[in-house]
């Protein structure tokens, strides 16, 4: 990877990062970065329970029988 290539990801990545934090401080919801769902909060330091690891586990279950399917 390029160091300008590098640079540009990391922009990108962070310019991401503050939409999510506007977006927090407007609506006091925040998207999980494992498994993509809104959840609100009141600080950005921890998410609450919001069974991100059953919907990480659900998703590749879904996956696989799709793949198995495909076959």
């Amino acid at each position: 990877m390029t160091v300008d290539r590098h640079l540009q990801d990391r922009l990108h990545d962070q310019a991401l990062a503050e939409s999510d934090e506007r977006d927090w401080v407007r609506t006091g919801r925040i998207p999980c970065a494992d498994c993509g769902t809104s959840v609100r909060t009141r600080t950005l330091e921890s998410l609450p329970e919001h069974r991100c690891t059953a919907r990480q586990r659900a998703r590749r279950e879904c996956q696989a029988a799709d793949h198995a399917t495909e076959k």
